[in-house]
């Protein structure tokens, strides 16, 4: 699969003059001759566009994420879990994402993004209520999968959306948007879910966030009203003559670097998400509402840091970005290891957040800049499976250096992962290069 990605990728995205040229009103990925015209996209017209009220729909859907990444712990802590079953039920969530993801890209490249998207938020609302009515590990284990891969539509069809409509020079900033909206509105889903678990069953609170894929749906109708879609936008007479890639920037080596980098990084963020309220309630014996606090301001540094840390990866070039990332992250889970209070756990978040903003959009951006038009989507998804490789091994990896060796192994463990991120990221990734023609500069 990723060698016809890469077939098309030389036929499809070679800077000829039919692909580096501004596309016009006609061109229904771009909305308007004005928002393409020019590379200084202005954030106000951004969020006043169809891919920002995309954004503002999907963010009523991650709500809910955050609702059940806080809730599904827990209730795994009153059912009396082991640390190898807490971790084997959680890694379900990156499991189910992994796959799901790419089935989600595919049907998105045959029948456009406004069907898969609507449905995937009425399974998801199906999904959160399976997991409130299961009553035992296993069950939870299963419910988790399948909610997660439902809600993992957004992640392939979002990237590839904002993805074939901004310029190159500018997709790490417009990714990095999308991507603070997912952090930031699961974060405020976390703070308010573990406030809520404080005085209601957290059961009944995961039935509640069943509703917001539910609204999440009916917004997205509601976006996508009047709309064209984009599949086979690319006309046989427009195809660009096949070219030769940039010597060392085929897609094939651009996939099998970003790979390796997104899984190692989100080896370290699935933990995270999954280990760090048990690392608040278990280790510093924080209450509910507390570790939930915890997590909203995690998720909330994380995604307001997103955008100017796409901004640094646009201005400053992938490879000193993801470097430092990596450097940072990796101090950021030594800090959640050897942590006494929850100012030193805010300090490691810090850290941490610093680091994601500057690896999350530079890596995004790069395989973005490299997938094939036709196969946008499809490569995308592609490319989140190493992510939800990660997410799921994350957690798994983290159970079992808790039982071994205490839950501060497990973000010990994570901090080699980030470790790694940095090296591969300061040895494999390109320098920044200049492509010709008026979309600006494509930094790799």
């Amino acid at each position: 699969m990723i060698e016809r990605l890469a077939r098309e990728a030389a036929r499809s995205s070679a800077p000829t003059s039919s692909t580096l040229r501004t596309p016009r009103i006609s061109d229904p990925r771009c909305e308007s001759d004005r928002a393409v015209a020019t590379d200084h996209i202005v954030e106000g017209r951004l969020l006043r566009s169809r891919s920002g009220a995309l954004v503002a729909a999907l963010s009523a859907s991650t709500l809910a994420t955050g609702v059940t990444q806080i809730s599904v712990p827990l209730e795994l802590r009153q059912l009396h879990a082991s640390p190898t079953e807490t971790g084997i039920a959680l890694s379900m969530f990156g499991l189910g994402m992994f796959l799901f993801e790419w089935v989600w890209g595919a049907l998105a490249d045959r029948v456009g993004y406004r069907l898969p998207l609507v449905l995937s938020q009425v399974l998801y609302a199906g999904g959160i209520v399976l997991l409130a009515s299961s009553r035992s590990v296993p069950l939870i284990a299963v419910a988790y999968l399948l909610a997660s891969g439902m809600m993992v539509a957004a992640g392939p069809l979002g990237r590839s959306f904002l993805g074939t409509t901004l310029p190159p020079r500018l997709r790490a900033t417009g990714l990095a948007f999308i991507a603070s909206q997912w952090i930031v509105a699961g974060a405020i889903g976390s703070g308010v879910g573990g406030q809520l678990i404080e005085h209601f069953p957290i059961r009944n609170v995961l039935y509640g966030a069943s509703v917001l894929p539910l609204i999440a749906a009916l917004l997205l109708l509601l976006v996508f009203m009047g709309y064209k879609e984009t599949r086979g936008i690319w006309s046989r007479g427009e195809e660009p003559a096949p070219a030769r890639a940039q010597p060392g920037e085929s897609f094939m080596r651009v996939m099998v670097l970003t790979a390796a980098i997104v899984l190692l990084f989100e080896i370290g963020s699935g933990g995270e998400l999954a280990l760090l309220p048990l690392l608040a309630t278990n280790q510093l014996n924080m209450s509910a509402a507390t570790a939930g606090t915890v997590m909203f301001i995690v998720g909330l540094l994380a995604g307001l840091l997103l955008v100017p840390g796409g901004m640094a990866s646009d201005r400053w070039g992938k490879r000193r970005t993801m470097a430092i990332g990596g450097v940072l992250s990796a101090a950021g889970f030594v800090a959640y290891a050897v942590a006494g209070s929850f100012w030193a756990v805010i300090f490691g978040a810090a850290l941490r957040a610093i680091g994601s903003a500057l690896v999350w959009p530079a890596v995004t951006a790069w395989i973005s800049e490299s997938a094939p038009h036709r196969r946008h989507a499809l490569a995308m998804g592609i490319f989140g499976e190493f992510e939800n490789l990660g997410v799921t091994l994350g957690p798994a990896a983290g159970g079992l250096a808790w039982s071994a060796a205490g839950i501060q192994a497990a973000f010990f463990t994570y901090a080699v992962t980030a470790v790694l991120v940095a090296v591969v990221s300061a040895i494999a990734v390109s320098g920044r290069v200049r492509a010709p023609g008026p979309v600006g500069a494509i930094e790799t």
